[in-house]
């Protein structure tokens, strides 16, 4: 700590400042206390006030705080805040000092026109020589704060901490964890952070059973090779935590066994039973404590759970354990199965387990009923008889297409070569490929067109029994032309 001391001068003016050579502060008390009517709060306060004053003039700073600090305890009076206040100022707590000046000036709020120059040029100065310090990074809350080793409140700080100029030993304690330290060089007149860093980047967790029985504790899956009660450290995050074991006859018969029926206590007692509790998860969190209490139950019953198809999802009494085959310990008493599968109906099931008895359960899903649809439909016997009519009515089709534009194409020539249908020798072959064209275009048609119905009338007519049309045909009607110059084709649907 750096112990600013200031000139004698200063002190002195200070002390005219507040009157306190005068007659009132200095008096002795007077011999006739039958006739003055003292206190016994009011005379220890003048005593230890006498001390402090004292103790000042020699420049014992440290004692003259101390007894100054006990007047104030018996009686409040300005001058010994003053006093107190320039004490704090010689031994370097000069934010101790500004606040003692602000609590002084609180109290007594119309000081003598001397005297208020005198604080407020102290109160000047003094905040030059105080900064504030803020506190980031790990901060655990409820931790106790100390500034060069002097305690200064708890955290989270609720508002920035008023410091002392230069450098400043920074620690920060809180049980069960390793302390967390630190140096900031603290400058006047601004704002100072210290970001903490933990060494040990830890909280801690405390496991207990709701019976206090003795069970072996598992954290995150792993045995810890403790049982319960049990308080330790681990990193920061989400855990989960369960309890099992086995207990004797004396943990038994001190306490009741869960599920147990009127007269099977003892008999449970007598041989043991096995305990497990279910799964919790708790959320530790750096520097601080969190606290889990599970309750164990009889678990001298087990359970094996097959399905048709394996591999299905089961859970029991609405948790999630696993898939199909399981096998596991449970609580005695009823239980509600639930076990699912893709493409399957789910299904559920009740069972009720007896001590130390295994049941074995074997499930078998119902697939989900599916309607074939159109597509599906080509999958069966009627879908390829639909489909080779369907496919030779496309070919058809596309005979017809090209046949068809090749015989418009050349009866064209033909009509523009022959007028009022009067063809040169030369233009019989053109007019003979012209008519081929347009009967082979017909004949396309006419297989295509007859395709396409076959296709449709297997499809919608010939359906299997309990199946309902979703297709119906219309009566359908071609009209074709043929001359020495075109092809008309014509229809109805």
């Amino acid at each position: 700590m750096i112990i600013r001391r200031f000139p004698s001068t200063a002190l002195a003016g200070w002390v005219l400042a507040l009157g306190l050579l005068g007659e009132t502060a200095r008096a002795e008390p007077p011999k006739d206390t039958a006739q003055v009517d003292v206190s016994g709060d009011e005379a220890a306060a003048r005593a230890h006030f006498d001390r402090g004053v004292a103790h000042f003039d020699r420049q014992e700073y440290r004692e003259a705080l101390d007894d100054f600090r006990r007047s104030l305890g018996h009686k409040r009076t300005r001058n010994a805040m003053g006093y107190a206040a320039s004490c704090l100022k010689q031994l370097g707590q000069y934010d101790d000092a500004l606040e003692q000046y602000e609590a002084m000036r609180r109290e007594y709020p119309k000081l003598p026109p001397r005297t208020e120059a005198t604080v407020a040029a102290d109160m000047a100065e003094l905040a030059g020589l105080v900064g504030t310090l803020v506190l980031t990074g790990d901060a655990p809350a409820g931790a106790s704060l100390l500034i060069d080793d002097r305690f200064r409140g708890k955290l989270p700080l609720d508002k920035p901490l008023r410091v002392s100029v230069g450098r400043r030993a920074v620690r920060v304690e809180k049980e069960g964890f390793a302390p967390i330290a630190m140096t900031v060089e603290v400058q006047g007149g601004r704002e100072n952070v210290a970001e903490l860093v933990a060494n040990s980047r830890k909280g801690r967790l405390r496991v207990s059973e709701r019976h206090n029985w003795p069970l072996e504790i598992e954290i995150d899956g792993k045995a810890t090779g403790t049982v319960t009660p049990w308080e330790g450290l681990l990193d920061p995050g989400e855990h989960t935590v369960r309890l099992r074991g086995f207990l004797e006859v004396e943990a038994l018969l001190s306490c009741d066994v869960p599920g147990a029926k009127p007269g099977e206590k003892r008999e449970a007692a007598r041989q043991g039973a096995r305990m497990e509790s279910g799964v919790e998860t708790v959320n530790v969190r750096l520097y601080d404590l969190a606290e889990v209490v599970l309750g164990a139950e009889d678990q001298d019953a087990s359970l094996k759970v097959e399905s048709a198809p394996r591999g299905a999802r089961l859970r029991i009494d609405g948790k999630e354990v696993g898939q199909t085959p399981w096998e596991g310990r449970l609580p005695l008493g009823g239980h509600t199965l639930e076990v699912r599968a893709k493409g399957y109906i789910r299904a559920r099931q009740d069972v009720t387990l007896e001590r130390r008895k295994q049941r074995e359960l074997t499930v078998a899903l119902d697939r989900v009923p599916q309607d074939p649809g159109f597509w599906t439909a080509f999958g069966t016997a009627r879908g390829v008889g639909a489909t080779a009519a369907y496919g030779a009515g496309m070919l058809g089709l596309g005979v017809f297409a090209v046949s068809g534009v090749l015989a418009l194409n050349t009866s064209a020539d033909l009509k523009e070569a022959c007028p009022d249908n009067l063809c040169p020798p030369e233009r019989d072959g053109q007019k003979e490929r012209a008519h081929a064209l347009g009967v082979t275009a017909l004949a396309g048609l006419i297989v295509g067109g007859a395709g396409v119905v076959t296709g449709t009338v297997v499809l919608v007519a010939v359906r299997p029994k309990g199946e309902e049309r979703r297709v119906r045909t219309a009566a359908t009607a071609w009209k074709v032309g043929l001359g020495p110059l075109g092809l008309s084709v014509g229809g109805s649907f």
